[in-house]
């Protein structure tokens, strides 16, 4: 490594980052050359220090770990962002990710753990805790399968969704397909029910982003 990996520290406990600051000096490529404990003093000192890397924590005042990122990412694109943080959560490690963190540890992490982590990430790799990959892996094919069960209409219950993107009533929709009112709402309901939806147009919108069209030859 040419030159040593500059890191900013942005948490509001002072012993945190302190304590963090002290393990990542004893790394030989890093040395941190700035902190902040609020948004308002990030900013101001962001643009000054030009960090490589930022570890950020996730609750902080005045706006959250998450807002900055989107900050640095529109306005510092070549920043790397390593979030550190209590928050042992899948949807704070989503949005993370979808603000342009590059990576996500936990506090409890080890200190090796921590230096590797802030390494990785500067040299463009994204760095996650095994423990919450693992769960985003099966909450993915959890999803993935709910998905495809759930997508199982029979023919009829596909007409009858058919007809409810038209905006066809249940009488319409009896009318139109030879069927009763009450095996309307029967098909219907089975429809709620598959696809984990409360309404007709939670329905209808499901059925237009997953493509759930009629099969071939039904209009």
């Amino acid at each position: 490594m040419s030159r040593m990996i500059r890191v900013m520290i942005v948490d509001d406990h002072s012993v945190l980052r302190d304590g963090i600051a002290l393990v990542v000096n004893l790394a030989k490529e890093l040395e941190v050359i700035e902190q902040a404990s609020t948004a308002n003093e990030f900013k101001e000192k962001i643009g000054l220090c030009q960090p490589d890397v930022v570890i950020m924590d996730i609750h902080l005042q005045e706006e959250s770990g998450i807002d900055l990122t989107r900050y640095v990412k529109k306005h510092f694109p070549e920043v790397k962002i390593l979030m550190l943080t209590i928050a042992d959560d899948e949807q704070y490690l989503q949005r993370s990710l979808d603000a342009g963190a590059s990576g996500y540890l936990l506090k409890e992490t080890s200190s090796n753990e921590l230096i590797h982590g802030i390494i990785n990430v500067y040299r463009g790799d994204c760095v996650i805790p095994p423990s919450m990959t693992k769960n985003l892996v099966m909450n993915y094919k959890r999803r993935k399968n709910e998905v495809s069960s759930n997508s199982r209409l029979t023919q009829r219950e596909h007409e009858v969704l058919h007809e409810l993107t038209k905006g066809h009533t249940n009488k319409e929709i009896a009318h139109i397909l030879y069927i009763s009112d009450k095996t309307v709402k029967i098909h219907i309901s089975n429809i709620y029910r598959k696809l984990k939806v409360k309404s007709r147009s939670q329905a209808v919108l499901y059925a237009v982003q997953n493509k759930l069209l009629p099969p071939v030859g039904i209009d």
